[in-house]
């Protein structure tokens, strides 16, 4: 009778100890997101209540959200998919950081302000992001009329300099036109590319092969192949661009021509099991620990894929797709010998008489490359913008390694990739571009060294 009273004993003490568990991860671990939410009731109330919700600021105090009759939004389009809105179920930085952003510090304080200045307003925190006003103004006038995404990244701290996805829209009207908008399945403008925007990575993958190729061949060094213009293994044929033949290559100038037949006969040589891990040490399959909604990156081949898919995903085709957020930090692994930091969009929480009250520092994420796997990659990618398909993104006194990317989409005009790094010597920019649908001939190298040269007030400068 008393082992019976025993085991009810413990079932229901593991049922009352799993309850408080639950309740636990609530108060401690989803607390922000909880409070933060915009259908939350007491959200709502807060809001029309006498809490002014605090303001955005970018990088050097630029306000680009503020609060005056109603939530206003400084830069129209320029910071919609970053920075967000709060109606219509909200959107971005304004929902993710709702919490701080109705929060108040000081309380006390500022109602005796409030008493002694006859004003009834309470003012919540503000956020200063990492974000520079007129390089962002700067990346979203390069992508008017095109659909595409471009991030830049300080590949020494994980700060986001810039990430504007196109076609945008402007959060001041996003009520009025939230119809039209969220009914657009055609353009998707509210879906942040950047971020969301899942897509093959061509070329640029070449790097993650050529990292691989690196790692697990001992003689890679004096490695050279024959290109014929094209590479054919059981009755499958995948050719370079234009059927060009590139003749006696080495690894070097595959990657600066960019030849499929060299990086597809690496699969004779380097197994898919070698290339998955790499793919995954560099963040393939896994979270990006952003705080914006993003995707992951999707990397599959294993040692059962079909030849095909092999010989596809060396040269990033395949079922391989990632987000331009992602290739941009495989450029900070290889800008930083190796290692990827965090990226964060929100550099500081200040209060309402511009105090810090808590401030972001940079982190580690992984090591995705050996110091010497990343430094000879950086060298090597130096070619691809000296003579190779990346000649057009060359400015004057600052040298650029870089990748393009040219990604078939069935029935489709090509999508087109470009992954910079500046200075080559010590970098902390990265750029990462997507243009959709733009065809192999687009004006993407032309753009990223415009916005490189517009960077180079920051290189080996940003601070704060």
């Amino acid at each position: 009778m008393r082992y019976n009273i025993k085991k009810v004993f413990w079932f229901y003490f593991l049922l009352f100890l799993i309850l408080i568990i639950y309740l636990l991860s609530f108060t401690f671990f989803k607390r922000d997101n909880i409070i933060g939410n915009p259908y939350n009731p007491r959200v709502k109330a807060s809001q029309n209540n006498n809490i002014q919700r605090g303001a955005i600021l970018d990088r050097n105090l630029n306000v680009l959200a503020e609060t005056k009759e109603s939530r206003l939004y400084n830069y129209d389009n320029v910071f919609a998919h970053t920075v967000g809105f709060i109606s219509n179920g909200g959107y971005g930085i304004e929902t993710k950081y709702n919490f701080e952003l109705q929060k108040l510090n000081n309380a006390l304080l500022q109602q005796l302000n409030l008493q002694i200045n006859n004003d009834n307003t309470l003012k919540g925190n503000s956020l200063v992001l990492t974000l520079d006003k007129d390089l962002q103004k700067y990346c979203y006038d390069k992508l008017k009329n095109k659909t595409g995404a471009i991030v830049v990244i300080d590949s020494t701290t994980g700060k986001i300099l810039a990430m504007v996805s196109s076609p945008s829209f402007n959060p001041n009207t996003i009520s009025k036109n939230w119809d039209t908008l969220s009914n657009d399945t055609k353009n998707n403008p509210l879906i942040n590319r950047a971020t969301q925007g899942l897509y093959p990575p061509a070329s640029v993958f070449k790097i993650i092969t050529a990292a691989t190729f690196i790692e697990n061949y001992d003689d890679w060094e004096n490695y050279t192949y024959n290109c014929k213009g094209y590479e054919s293994y059981n009755n499958i044929k995948i050719d370079c661009f234009d059927k060009k033949a590139h003749g006696k290559i080495n690894l070097e100038e595959a990657l600066s021509v960019s030849c499929n037949s060299f990086f597809v006969n690496l699969s004779k040589i380097i197994t898919p099991k070698q290339l998955s891990n790499v793919a995954n040490k560099a963040l393939f399959n896994k979270d990006l620990n952003f705080p914006l909604e993003y995707n992951k990156s999707i990397f599959s081949l294993d040692s059962n894929s079909p030849v095909d898919e092999i010989m596809q995903t060396y040269i990033g085709q395949g079922k391989t797709l990632t987000t331009p957020l992602h290739i941009a930090l495989i450029g900070c692994g290889i800008a930083n010998n190796g290692l990827i930091m965090s990226p964060y969009i929100v550099d500081s929480v200040i209060d309402y008489k511009g105090k810090t009250i808590n401030k972001n520092m940079p982190k580690k994420l992984t090591t995705s490359f050996s110091v010497d796997t990343a430094q000879t990659i950086k060298n090597m990618l130096k070619k691809v913008v000296i003579d190779g398909t990346g000649k057009k993104a060359q400015v004057k006194d600052i040298s650029i390694s870089a990748k393009t990317g040219t990604a078939q989409v069935e029935n489709q005009k090509d999508h087109t990739w470009f992954l910079g790094i500046a200075p080559t010597e010590n970098p902390n920019i990265v750029v990462s571009i997507i243009f959709e649908n733009s065809g192999s001939h687009s004006d993407i190298a032309k753009t990223a060294g415009d916005i490189i040269s517009f960077c180079k007030p920051m290189l080996n400068k940003i601070e704060k």
